[in-house]
Formats: structure tokens, sequence, C-alpha cells
């Protein structure tokens, strides 16, 4: 199982440290980065890795975008949507209150678990990644 970063690697990419959760994170998402690159071709190391070192930083960082998005929001990936945090729809603390979309987030998270968020498939596709396009040799 290929697993493109490390927890080390997400407390840098988001300026935090890893959650305790992060090698389950981190090999979750990787599964999702895995599947969106299924279709791009480009070389490899002997443990499957791409050569290209711009690739492989790519990888690394849509993994901990997806990654990151699953900690702040409360998600464990492993167990699909029963592992979703309730969402709060609004909260009051000493007079302040906070709302949110219920169900924009909701949906959101939701789909996190099937795919890629939008910003790690940005990533991807910048370096040339996960592309639908039709190719032949």
């Amino acid at each position: 199982m290929l697993v493109y970063a490390t927890p080390t690697e997400l407390a840098t990419w988001t300026g935090n440290p890893a959650p305790a959760n992060a090698t389950a994170l981190l090999r979750e998402a990787s599964i999702l980065v895995a599947d969106a690159c299924l279709a791009d071709i480009y070389d490899t190391t002997p443990d499957r890795m791409p050569t290209d070192q711009s690739l492989r930083d790519a990888m690394r960082d849509a993994t901990c975008v997806q990654a990151a998005f699953w900690a702040e929001h409360g998600i464990d990936p492993a167990k699909g949507r029963a592992g979703m945090d309730e969402i709060v729809v609004s909260s009051s603390i000493d007079g302040a209150s906070e709302t949110t979309n219920a169900a924009e987030l909701e949906a959101a998270k939701a789909s996190s678990l099937d795919g890629l968020v939008p910003t790690a498939l940005r990533l991807l596709r910048f370096a040339g990644l996960a592309s639908n396009a039709v190719r032949s040799w």
C-alpha cells in the first residue's frame, strides 16, 4: 500500500501538530489520490512512487489536503458516513453566536469520503495528474 505523505509532512502542511490518527488519515487519503491518478502515465521507482519529484510532491500535498480536511471536520474515513461527527447548526457562547450552513457542510463532508476535496484534486491536476483526458501511445 502506497502512502504519499507522513504525519510529519501533514504537520508541516497544516502548521499544526499531526492528529493522533494521522497515519490512518494519510493511508485513506493516499487511496483516494491513487484512485484519482489511476489512469495517469508516469515513470515509477521499484516501490511504485513517481520518479518525477514534482509528481511526488503533488501527490504528497493532495494527500495532506485531504487528510487535513478530515482531521478538521472530525471524519474517520475508515468508518464511512458513520465516522462523521454530528454537525452543529448553530452555537452560542457568552452572547456570541455562530451559524453554519449544515446542509452544505454535510454534503461536503460526505463527498470527501468518496473523492478528493477540490483543492486536493486541483493540486494533482496542476501537476498534470488526475486527468480524465483520453490518451493514446
